[in-house]
């Protein structure tokens, strides 16, 4: 991809801080980034990964750590397995070059890895798991948007516009995340008067939602909402679609990557869910100046996970130029748990709290025929 950042870099120079100090110690500082890239889940991890690595590429090009300083990632795979995500992670610990890991879609996954880090005193940034409270100062941080709150106030939208009665609810039975936003969501929507007609289990491994969508369809819901892993949620609203379901589906942010339009076709039509990022609807400079180069090294828009991934890089960058002469894992660990505000922020409004990264805003969206991400009709 060298050759091809050049118009970046130029909005990149004048995004810099006025008067910023780039203190690293000229060297070669490397992230080891276990991915995910094999497996059910490897069409996220590419897009984790790809993310990543134009940030490293346009950290190192731009001297934006210091001059002479270059950022690397050392890449191991782990097919989302945890016991080869462990022998990842100890791998990249013993690479000397390694400042700093990242890791994990899945938040089991990522609690395998993270007391680990921690005996190690290594940086450990997560660029996906979802699960609340995998967070610990200073050598744990996350920089996912965690979708819990986002599906609540989606849920909430969605039943302020549409006024439904009943509601039924999908979950992945085998995934405490998605069981733990249900959850949330279901106690919004009884206390605004909701009552619930059913709660369908599936798993994540499952690939037939015939029996799944005639329960529900059974119990004649006003409103749908889904909440598992991007295949069962595809097939689920698949089914209910074919089943000639009318009433208002609710989805979460798996259904965000375009892949998931190109295999839903018609039936996401107003199949609404919340982001919190979009490529169509970005509005802060370094945003724009990212999906620029996105675009441009990938010829495909980014989404939300290439998002998080370009955003672990930064961040662990703002952390090093912040260390004078050269910085240790200890050292970094404690700059980046002091990090409250992004220097390069993709989203706009993106904040550190307490270390897990947070948006203000809550997107939501649906699919246009055409296959772009626009605002839910309904919420405009």
């Amino acid at each position: 991809m060298s050759g091809k950042l050049g118009a970046v870099l130029a909005v990149m120079a004048l995004l810099a801080p006025a008067g910023a100090a780039l203190a690293a110690e000229p060297g070669d500082y490397n992230i080891g980034f276990v991915t995910e890239n094999t497996g059910p889940i490897a069409f996220a991890g590419l897009s984790y990964w790809h993310g990543a690595q134009l940030a490293a590429e346009e950290i190192s090009a731009s001297g934006y750590i210091g001059k002479g300083a270059k950022l690397g990632l050392v890449d191991k795979e782990s097919g989302s397995d945890p016991a080869r995500a462990i022998q990842a992670l100890r791998g990249v610990i013993a690479d000397r070059t390694v400042i700093a890991t990242s890791c994990c879609i899945l938040s089991p996954v990522a609690g395998s890895l993270k007391p680990i880090a921690i005996s190690s005193k290594i940086p450990l940034v997560i660029f996906g798991a979802t699960a609340p409270g995998l967070p610990q100062a200073p050598f744990v941080q996350s920089m996912t948007i965690l979708p819990g709150p986002k599906d609540v106030a989606t849920a909430k939208r969605a039943a302020e516009v549409t006024k439904p009665k009943t509601a039924a609810y999908f979950v992945a039975a085998d995934n405490d995340a998605f069981k733990a936003r249900m959850a949330a969501a279901q106690r919004e929507l009884e206390a605004m008067g909701v009552k619930t007609a059913a709660v369908v289990s599936v798993l994540s491994a499952d690939t037939d939602f015939t029996a799944a969508a005639t329960q529900a369809m059974g119990v004649k819901p006003d409103m749908v909402l889904v909440y598992a892993t991007q295949t069962p949620a595809v097939g689920i609203v698949t089914a209910l679609r074919a089943r000639d379901f009318g009433g208002t589906i609710v989805g979460n942010d798996v259904l965000s990557p375009d892949p998931v339009f190109k295999k839903l076709g018609p039936a996401s039509k107003d199949v609404m869910f919340p982001i919190s990022f979009s490529a169509s609807m970005v509005k802060s400079d370094a945003g724009k100046a990212f999906v620029a180069a996105y675009r441009k090294s990938f010829n495909a828009d980014p989404d939300i996970y290439s998002a998080q991934g370009y955003a672990v890089a930064y961040f662990i960058a703002q952390g090093l130029k912040s260390i004078p002469g050269k910085p240790t894992r200890e050292g970094l660990a404690e700059a980046l748990s002091k990090i409250t505000v992004l220097e390069h922020d993709v989203y706009g409004g993106e904040r550190i709290v307490e270390g897990q990264a947070e948006t203000a805003d809550t997107l939501i969206v649906s699919w246009s025929p055409e296959g772009k991400l626009a605002p839910w009709p309904s919420a405009q």
